[in-house]
């Protein structure tokens, strides 16, 4: 007869159990996905931590590009690069692309940064098809967007409001 209440517990504690590993899984899995673009005053920029994760190549079964290479520099709280290289599984050619991402303190700081920067093409305005997407990222429209590439986009300076993003990329044949 003694069994039954000791049974008891023990059905309690492990429902309590079940219940909290529960509760912690559900808390985690509501996280938003959007990062915040506020400039941070202590410790590394969400923003440029978001950019990085976004950039960050998936390889997947069926496609022809496998990731040799995913290197991260930060240089400050507010900037890091980024050296991606993938090599095609056919062709057995290299791409590489590097990013520098800077998280400035204000748009006005960006856009002073991005019009003494902007040699890297013909092309002016929204960078179409750009480096990241600002919007999947913060899940904010930015009020000041600009953009300058070559004549392939593979080379080019983006703007989103305090956000700049450089890119350069190259091919190696082999």
């Amino acid at each position: 007869m003694q069994l039954k209440p000791i049974t008891a517990i023990i059905v309690l504690l492990l429902l309590v159990a079940s219940l909290s590993v529960t509760g912690c899984s559900t808390s985690s899995n509501s996280k938003s996905s959007t990062v915040s673009t506020d400039y941070p005053t202590s410790g590394r920029s969400k923003l440029i931590e978001g950019a990085i994760e976004q950039v960050r190549p998936s390889d997947s079964s069926s496609s022809d590009y496998k990731t040799q290479a995913f290197t991260v520099n930060w240089i400050s709280n507010t900037q890091a690069s980024v050296h991606i290289e993938t090599v095609n599984t056919k062709s057995f050619d290299v791409n590489a692309k590097d990013l520098t991402f800077t998280h400035f303190p204000s748009t006005d700081a960006a856009t002073t940064y991005f019009e003494g920067n902007k040699s890297y093409g013909v092309w002016n305005g929204n960078w179409e098809g750009g480096p990241i997407d600002y919007y999947a990222l913060t899940g904010k429209v930015p009020t000041v967007v600009n953009g300058n590439h070559d004549d392939w986009g593979d080379n080019g300076i983006a703007q989103y409001d305090a956000f700049v993003v450089e890119m350069t990329s190259s091919t190696i044949s082999r």
